[in-house]
């Protein structure tokens, strides 16, 4: 299935990322049933280390299970403001002031891995960086990724964010089995947004 192989692809691309000030030295490799989550092999999955821009797929966690919750829709504004603009590449470059619907910043967020858009999502579901941040962690903790910390929503780096490689395949298995509706968000070629058209490089 498409969407297993593209989640299996981001996840051990991120293993290959390399270790930053704060975070233990790992190449930490993990093998493991997308289905179950079970763990099959692994080396070093327990080591912490910068998770980057995969943060954002606890964002898109987050914000489903806004929506879920019926906190926000599909179709809720979400608005640029001088913050989230601020935020460098990689990033749309949308103006402050500047509103789209949840749906299209979500998908921009994981087509683009745009900074400025996962910042705009997280201050508007959350109300700021840093209360988005503590949701992002409440969900770690309730699905038990015991080795994750987040301070925000893009994945920039701070050495008060970290993850595990096993956190992340329990975040994965999380995302295909409590939202299925979304998984073809995670296999888009490519967006049009106005002139321009982003090319989805995780494929």
């Amino acid at each position: 299935m498409r969407q297993r192989h593209f989640l299996n692809l981001l996840l051990a691309g991120a293993l290959a990322l390399p270790a930053f000030a704060g975070v233990a030295r790992a190449n930490p490799v993990v093998l493991f049933d997308l289905k179950s989550g079970s763990i099959l092999e692994h080396q070093d999955a327990f080591k912490r280390w910068y998770p980057a821009s995969l943060s954002k797929l606890m964002t898109a966690y987050v914000a489903f299970r806004a929506i879920q919750a019926g906190e926000v829709a599909l179709d809720s504004p979400i608005k640029v403001t001088k913050h989230s603009a601020g935020e460098p590449p990689s990033k749309m470059g949308f103006k402050p002031g500047s509103v789209m619907r949840l749906d299209n910043a979500l998908k921009m967020m994981l087509v683009k891995s745009a900074n400025d858009i996962a910042m705009a999502v997280g201050e508007n579901i959350g109300g700021s960086q840093a209360s988005f941040a503590d949701r992002m962690n409440a969900e770690a903790a309730r699905l038990g990724m015991v080795g994750t910390h987040f301070v925000n929503p893009n994945g920039l780096y701070s050495p008060d964010q970290y993850t595990t490689a096993r956190d992340l395949a329990v975040l994965v298995t999380a995302l295909r089995n409590d939202f299925p509706q979304y998984a073809p968000w995670f296999s888009i070629e490519g967006l049009a947004v106005g002139k321009k058209a982003l090319p989805n490089y995780n494929l």
